[in-house]
């Protein structure tokens, strides 16, 4: 049976594939941590964290130092590929419960926008 991490991002992976962003990469592992999506969207690099949980919000478990570490492990991931140059947005996936949000460019220019 699988866990239910793994069925979230498998989850979240299908929701995104429907909405036509293509996977490129699922739990990418860096030393600041495991980037759980990493997918294309036109041109845009996407970097898709997922949290769910069986009651209560998901997203509030995404944190502030969470966010540095997404951030690290996604600039680590564009060097490696050569990709600095692309633009590329931070999103994050929240299923509590059954009910899944997605909310796009939460490290935009105002900083974390849930958690």
């Amino acid at each position: 049976m699988r866990n239910n991490g793994a069925s979230a991002e498998e989850r979240s992976a299908s929701y995104l594939r429907e909405k036509g962003l293509k996977i490129l990469e699922r739990n990418y592992n860096t030393r600041f941590g495991e980037i759980d999506i990493v997918a294309r969207d036109g041109d845009t690099i996407v970097f898709v964290e997922v949290k769910s949980r069986k009651r209560g919000k998901a997203e509030s478990s995404f944190t502030s130092l969470k966010a540095r570490r997404f951030y690290k492990a996604a600039m680590i991931y564009l060097a490696s590929k050569g990709w600095l140059d692309l633009p590329f947005r931070f999103d994050l996936i929240a299923i509590s419960g059954v009910s899944l949000t997605h909310y796009k460019n939460i490290l935009g220019e105002g900083g974390i926008i849930v958690g």
